[in-house]
């Protein structure tokens, strides 16, 4: 954005040169883009970024200036002759959408003489890249320049009714603008209208119908306040962006109209003549209140890493239009209406760095209380999943809490909390489960060829509370697996993954925490088929499920192969009482191994016969482990054959023959006696294979 600097010194005195000012300014967070000297003195190219529409204007400029070294601002003098005829009796202004315009000014003008701009005018605006037009249009950018805040002049005459209606747009409604193009409105842009049309879209660009000519004698200046969001929607809807359009749409000051429009109207009065109205109509439906921050010297030190003086406080925050009440730890600062970006008290700690100048501020490390003992349990916790997770060849995904209802419904998560205010339909709710976004992530790797596709994710579901204010949280960690799995060796024959590895991972998973040796159970879990979903408990609790899910779920992610996938409550592990982890010594003597052909009915699990089998014998068992699974002749229908292998061994000693052949023959008879089971292909009595 270009400023003269010939044109800032009318507003603060500057004995520096322009490439020290450039740079003086640049400290303070208005950077220089470039500085170069064209035929009316030296222009400037600041970046000035969008929360500082107050620095869009040379006056803003030499605000900022004035602050940085103390030099007195003055203000351009905007006082229009007094006496003219009443504004009320030569319009009328309604404003029928508040909410999108706060505040409408106006003053009339009449027998105003439309010519050339006087040469010093001309100059002003060719030094910044504007062409002059006229005096009454030069006047209204002069003023955008100056001040900072747009305008716009209509014709008095051409207005149907000589009245100005801000409202809404109707459907369908056409305006062709100045530059010549004809509009088609939406009923969401705001337009200024007369009795009859729209005349200008407001805040943006004027009508061609209205605009002020070479015959012109009576003129309406407009100057007001618009939302920066109607003008920003109307502006990107119609593609068409003006300097009035990048000044509201950043949000203008509200309490500058009545004080732009008395400038103009004073250069309309010295330029061109005419009568002016008075006083001007001030249509103000929504004036804003006063805004106040608390600001404390002491949290200002400690945000910045240095003490600064109170006077250097002081001279920071008044000289930038600040009004302070001091007295006490805590100071009270009223903020000016231009600086529509201070809202909080770090918004006043970045002004006193601005003025202080940011490389000033000592480069040293804050001093943070430290925590003895490392992480919270929790993220420790999370970490080792995480850990183990990884190690087991899977791959991490994040993603969004946000998510579509259904994603949740489908896992039997019924009422998952509504967003008052969604950014999309597919983000309205948040999770109730981790297992719908990583199937989105699945899907979508599936269906860009890269497979096989292992993921996790550790993160929070929610659920409803019993007050229905804050949602319930949980930490889960989750992961799905599809496509080939992970070779044993490079030798063996690779193959799909199955339900089995699904289980590895979360026994692997567990087993690296420390926990308890985990317990399985088939269990009848809807998002799972039939008989292929396993409840996952440790100890007395349930803390998770595994298993293959079912295919209308696959079907609603677009997923056609069978997918295995797990989740587990990490906060329902954390309760669960501390384990210690123990270490014992590699095992120095050798271990003896037996493999047992167990024929039982197809409902005992592997389970139940680890359990009785540990419980049987009175030897350590270092495995236990299956092996085969058969069902076919010589097998009865309600039966199937488990071949397990037990693995003995002591850790002092060598296990004799006979030892192990009498606990072999302890397990043989437990298992027929609790679970019914016998030795295949064996007479009667126990034998081994």
């Amino acid at each position: 954005m270009k400023f003269s600097h010939d044109w800032l010194r009318e507003y603060v005195p500057i004995a520096e040169d322009p490439a020290r000012v450039g740079a003086r300014l640049t400290a303070a967070g208005l950077p220089l883009d470039g500085l170069e000297q064209g035929p009316h003195g030296a222009v400037y190219d600041f970046d000035i970024f969008p929360n500082r529409p107050d620095c869009m204007s040379h006056v803003g400029l030499a605000r900022e200036y004035a602050a940085l070294t103390g030099a007195t601002l003055a203000l351009p003098a905007a006082r229009p002759p007094a006496g003219g005829r009443p504004t009320a009796g030569m319009t009328t202004v309604v404003v029928e959408a508040p909410e999108l315009c706060a505040r409408y000014a106006a003053r009339c003008v009449t027998d105003a003489r439309v010519g050339p701009s006087p040469a010093w005018l001309g100059r002003r605006l060719e030094a910044i890249g504007l062409r002059p037009i006229n005096n009454l249009v030069d006047i209204t950018n002069f003023v955008l320049w100056e001040l900072g805040h747009p305008l716009h002049a209509f014709d008095l005459d051409r207005l149907d009714g000589q009245r100005i209606l801000v409202r809404r747009a109707r459907p369908g409604e056409l305006l062709v603008t100045l530059d010549g193009i004809k509009r088609t409105l939406a009923a969401d842009m705001l337009v200024i209208a007369d009795a009859r049309h729209p005349v200008a879209l407001a805040g943006i660009m004027g009508g061609e119908a209205s605009a002020v000519t070479d015959r012109t004698r009576r003129i309406l200046i407009e100057s007001a306040w618009f939302d920066p969001v109607s003008v920003r929607r109307t502006s990107r809807a119609l593609g068409l962006r003006t300097d009035a359009s990048h000044r509201f749409e950043r949000g203008a000051d509200p309490g500058i109209p009545v004080t732009a429009l008395d400038r103009a109207a004073a250069l309309i009065a010295e330029l061109a003549g005419g009568q002016i109205s008075d006083p001007p109509l001030d249509v103000h439906p929504r004036p804003e209140p006063a805004r106040q921050v608390t600001f404390r010297p002491e949290r200002a030190a400690a945000l910045l890493g240095t003490r600064i003086e109170e006077p250097v406080l002081r001279a920071a925050l008044e000289r930038r239009g600040f009004r302070l009440r001091t007295g006490g730890p805590a100071w009270t600062v009223g903020v000016p209406s231009f600086r529509r970006d201070v809202d909080r008290e770090a918004d006043l700690i970045e002004e006193v760095a601005r003025h202080q100048g940011y490389d000033t501020i000592p480069a040293s490390l804050p001093l943070l209380a430290g925590t003895p003992e490392g992480p919270a349990p929790a993220a420790r916790l999370a970490g080792a999943v995480r850990h183990a997770l990884l190690i087991a060849g899977l791959s991490e995904a994040i993603n969004y809490a946000m998510t579509d209802r259904q994603d949740s419904v489908l896992f039997a998560a019924p009422d998952p909390p509504a967003l008052d205010n969604p950014l999309q339909s597919q983000a309205s709710h948040l999770r109730g489960t981790l297992l719908g976004g990583l199937l989105r992530n699945l899907a979508h790797n599936l269906n860009h060829g890269s497979t096989p596709c292992h993921l996790f994710e550790i993160g929070s579901v929610f659920q409803r509370s019993a007050d229905l204010v804050k949602p319930g949280e949980r930490t889960r960690a989750a992961f799905v697996i599809a496509g080939r799995g992970l070779p044993v060796h490079w030798s063996a024959p690779r193959r799909d993954v199955d339900l089995h590895d699904a289980r590895g991972i979360v026994e692997a998973a567990l087993e690296f925490l420390g926990t308890a040796a985990a317990g399985f159970r088939s269990d009848r879990i809807p998002s799972f088929e039939a008989g292929r979903g396993l409840s996952v408990s440790l100890g007395e609790k349930t803390v998770g499920m595994v298993g293959a899910l079912a295919a209308p779920i696959l079907a609603h992610f677009g997923i056609d192969r069978p997918v295995y996938a797990a989740e587990i409550d990490l906060d329902t592990i954390g309760g669960l009482p501390a384990t210690t982890r123990r270490y014992v010594p590699l095992p120095r003597f050798p271990a003896i191994r037996r493999d047992l052909a167990l024929v039982l009915r197809r409902d005992v699990t592997f389970e139940a016969v680890t359990r009785v089998v540990r419980s049987a014998c009175g030897l350590p068992i270092a495995d236990l482990l299956v092996f085969d699974r058969y069902a076919g002749a010589g097998i009865p229908d309600d039966c199937v054959s488990l071949a397990i292998q037990v693995v003995f061994q002591h850790g002092e000693r060598t296990l004799t023959h006979e030892e192990v052949q009498e606990a072999q023959d302890a397990i043989v008879e437990r298992l027929r006696r609790e679970l019914g089971a016998s030795l295949r292909g064996s007479g009667p009595g126990p034998a081994a294979i």
